[in-house]
C-alpha cells in the first residue's frame, strides 16, 4: 500500500500567472526551493536544500509531462523516497485550481515520511506561494526580500525526514 499526498486551492490569478509561478525557477526557489529546472521534457533537475541525517538534501527529479499551462510531471527523488509529482491547473470561477499529487510512497518508511512532508507542502501552497503569486507581473517576478516569508520552511522537516530515515534503516 502506498501513501498519496493530494492538495487543492483556489487562487485568484490567472492560469498564465501560476504556470509561471510554478515553472519560472526564480519564482520556484521563492516558494519552494532552490533548483535548476527548466521546462523541457525529460529533462533532469535537481531541488536542493539542507541537507539532514540520511538525506543529502538535493532532491532528483525528471520532467515526465508537459502540458502547458495545464499539466506538469516530475519525477521526485531523494533520500530514502522515489515518486511523482503531478501540477494540474483548471479555470474556475474566481481564479484558477491547482491540484497537487505527489504518489509513490511506499511502505511503512515511505508513509511515514509522505506524512511529514505533506504538512510542510500545505504551509508552502498556502503561504508562499500566494507570496510569490502577488510579486509576479509582465515583467517577470519581482521580490521584496524584506517582507518574504521564511527562507527555510523545509529545513525542520528535512531535518525531522532525515531523522526519521536513520531511525527507519
Amino acid at each position: 500500500m502506498s501513501k498519496t499526498i493530494r492538495l487543492q486551492r483556489v487562487y485568484p490569478y490567472s492560469i498564465e500567472k501560476l504556470w509561471f509561478a510554478l515553472t519560472d525557477r526564480e519564482a520556484l526557489a521563492a516558494w519552494f526551493m532552490e533548483n535548476d529546472f527548466e521546462l523541457e521534457q525529460g529533462r533532469e533537475f535537481h531541488f536542493r536544500t539542507d541537507p539532514a541525517p540520511g538525506f543529502d538534501g538535493v532532491v532528483n527529479c525528471q520532467v515526465l509531462h508537459i502540458e502547458a499551462p495545464r499539466e506538469l510531471a516530475f519525477s521526485w527523488r531523494g533520500g530514502p523516497i522515489d515518486t511523482v509529482v503531478r501540477l494540474r491547473l483548471e479555470e474556475v470561477a474566481g481564479g484558477v485550481l491547482l491540484t497537487m499529487e505527489q504518489s509513490g510512497f511506499r511502505g511503512l518508511k515511505g508513509r511515514l515520511i509522505g506524512w511529514m512532508l505533506e504538512s510542510g507542502a500545505r504551509r508552502m501552497y498556502v503561504r508562499r506561494l500566494p507570496w510569490v503569486l502577488a510579486r509576479i507581473d509582465e515583467h517577470g517576478f519581482h521580490p521584496d526580500r524584506e517582507h518574504a516569508p521564511a527562507q527555510r520552511c523545509w529545513k525542520p522537516k528535512a531535518n525531522l525526514i532525515g531523522r526519521m530515515a536513520q531511525w527507519l534503516r
